[in-house]
């Protein structure tokens, strides 16, 4: 940690432009790997006036220090961070940000940008978030261990956290894209009103999918109905030729709730030349009707948005009613 009374005022700025907190952000923890030909920024922390003892080696270490309900910030330098543990992020008002820049969402740890990641067996979740109002910015969480008990990158359970220029890379090894319930990021039961941007969910590159009925996406709890999120301008991907591999799965009627808004979001599997898949989003029956409500969205390698028809997937694009704007279920499959 460095005392936020000995920071650069323009660092001070930086963070407050990023967050939207304005002045009342608490300390500052650096994490950042050893100095090395390829990676100077422990050096560079260190001609900042940062004491090396105050610079961690992983997210878990300096996430431990930090105080809930204090807005701390975690300034985590370019790296590939390997958890062999879940990260459970349980307290309040506590933020990281990746210092990689905004594109730093799509490559693996092989080619980090900034990149937490696990390998470990066991590890379900890598990042699971319990704590009110956290921020993450500009990284990509991974898991990627070949077991059926490693789920997801990233559970969000708990309301208003906010999510820019992040990677949730699961499905990344063979046990996991044949487990229906393994996904890049999980939608528990409390994980109400998210806001998500620029993001990208799924792969398309580092494993084939063939669970059926998965999702990149996966709302995770029975119960609880999480509701109100904001997904904008995000990209969700996949690899598969199983035809019932969807997007974004809805397992069942209690776990997802009312006005999950995707605004300008696209949706796409790799696929080969032959096969597109049934749909983008599997929901089951008894599903609280107008959920999902996509605004100018678009997808490729499905044959439809949805095949139940059960009013739970609305859409303004390109089917609206009359009066210009309102939803209606896209219940039509693509032209030949």
């Amino acid at each position: 940690m460095i005392k936020k009374r000995n920071l650069d005022p323009s660092l001070v700025q930086w963070i407050m432009t990023q967050t939207g907190l304005g002045p009342g952000i608490g300390e500052i923890f650096y994490v950042a790997p050893a100095s090395s030909s390829t990676s100077q920024f422990r050096t560079q922390l260190q001609s900042m006036g940062v004491r090396d003892e105050r610079i961690y080696t992983l997210p878990s270490l300096a996430y431990a220090d930090m105080v809930a309900y204090r807005n701390d910030v975690m300034l985590v330098a370019p790296g590939a961070y390997a958890e062999t543990a879940e990260l459970a992020w349980s307290k309040a008002f506590c933020h990281l940000i990746g210092l990689g820049g905004n594109n730093s969402q799509a490559g693996d740890y092989s080619e980090a940008s900034v990149a937490l990641y696990t390998e470990t067996a066991n590890v379900a979740s890598t990042l699971t978030v319990t704590g009110q109002y956290s921020q993450f910015h500009n990284l990509a969480i991974e898991n990627n261990y070949s077991d059926a008990d490693n789920l997801t990158a990233v559970t969000i359970n708990i309301y208003g956290t906010t999510w820019k220029n992040v990677g949730f890379h699961g499905h990344m090894a063979a046990t996991q894209n044949t487990t229906a319930a393994a996904a890049s990021l999980y939608i528990a039961g409390n994980g109400m009103y998210p806001l998500i941007e620029d993001c990208q969910i799924g792969q398309d590159v580092w494993g084939t999918r063939s669970g059926a009925n998965s999702g990149v996406m996966r709302f995770s709890a029975s119960t609880g109905r999480p509701n109100g999120a904001t997904i904008r301008n995000c990209k969700f991907l996949s690899r598969s030729i199983t035809a019932s591999c969807a997007l974004v799965a809805v397992p069942a009627a209690q776990c997802i709730g009312r006005s999950w808004l995707f605004e300008n979001c696209h949706f796409s599997n790799f696929y080969d030349e032959t096969t597109l898949l049934t749909q983008v989003f599997y929901t089951v029956t008894g599903t609280q009707k107008f959920t999902i409500q996509l605004k100018n969205c678009s997808a490729t390698g499905y044959n439809e948005w949805q095949t139940g028809n059960f009013d739970v997937v609305v859409a303004d694009m390109p089917i609206t009613g009359q009066g210009g704007g309102l939803m209606r279920a896209p219940t039509a499959q693509v032209g030949s």
